[in-house]
């Protein structure tokens, strides 16, 4: 079975792994905002825990209209899968076309009540990546992409040992590290503080 599949987690230690030429989708980061930004937050979450869900549905599009789109912060979404459901959702959105995948996973988070409680979850899911313009047949082959799961597997990994990340979401603000969803103030409080010591 797919869900039980993906638990398996082997040690490694990388943060993006370099994605093998091959045809078809490859593992790449989710990166938003200015790349040159004096301020890197970098966020671990899983798309089946509620308080990461929970901040898609109240902080994020505060954060991205103060701090992301305004070009004072460096974005970096990275996945941190609690299940095999999250994993699922995590490579369907590493496989979604062009710069749709990050919209994929902020569609799944605001949706999280309805298809986490589905009969069939992986259902839903499969929709919202036709949804994100891929095809029945590209999603059956992204929940089959090896190198993707790997890659997954790999960012997971390199958190749980070298970042000591236990639980999600898990924030960094440059180097604080944010365990827990602890809202938008006191999310600004701390990016305002590390810009101002670059100024």
């Amino acid at each position: 079975m797919f869900a039980v599949a993906l638990m398996a987690m082997p040690a490694v230690a990388q943060d993006a792994p370099a994605a093998a030429p091959a045809a078809g989708p490859q593992y790449r980061e989710f990166i938003l905002g200015n790349a040159d930004a004096p301020v890197t937050v970098i966020e671990y979450a899983s798309l089946t825990c509620s308080h990461c869900g929970n901040f898609y549905k109240t902080a994020y599009e505060e954060l991205k209209k103060n701090y992301i789109d305004t070009g004072k912060i460096r974005f970096v979404y990275r996945d941190f899968p609690l299940d095999g459901l999250a994993m699922a959702g995590a490579v369907l959105a590493r496989c979604a076309p062009g710069d749709r995948g990050m919209k994929l996973i902020d569609m799944m988070f605001k949706n999280q009540d309805t298809w986490i409680r589905s009969d069939k979850p992986i259902e839903p899911l499969k929709g919202y990546a036709q949804l994100a313009g891929m095809s029945a047949a590209d999603v059956d082959a992204c929940l089959q992409n090896e190198p993707i799961i790997k890659a997954v597997r790999e960012v997971q990994n390199t958190a749980s040992n070298l970042y000591k990340i236990q639980s999600t979401p898990t924030f960094f603000v440059d180097d604080q590290k944010i365990e827990g969803d602890r809202g938008f103030e006191y999310m600004a409080k701390l990016i305002d503080e590390q810009i101002a010591k670059k100024k």
